[in-house]
């Protein structure tokens, strides 16, 4: 299915989206253009094979590119 490693990039957005962040709010942590946080998304959705981002998390938790530490369970309204 998927390597074990993704490029660092690509593994600082599946963090994110793990985290519920948007793509504007993942662009603007990362320092990244909001076409290059999709690019990474559309990327880690074909080497996935799936058509969500609720499922390439769950994917990538189950096969072990993601570790459940990274998810962080936000406190009242904050953002991870």
């Amino acid at each position: 299915m998927a390597t074990r490693v993704l490029p660092q990039q690509q593994r600082a957005v599946l963090v994110t989206m793990a985290n519920g962040l948007s793509v504007g709010e993942t662009a603007q942590r990362l320092c990244l253009a909001p076409a290059t946080v999709k690019s990474h998304r559309r990327l880690l959705y074909r080497r996935l094979r799936v058509r969500s981002g609720a499922h390439a998390v769950a994917t990538a938790l189950r096969v072990g590119l993601l570790d459940p530490d990274d998810i962080r369970v936000p406190v009242g309204g904050e953002r991870p």
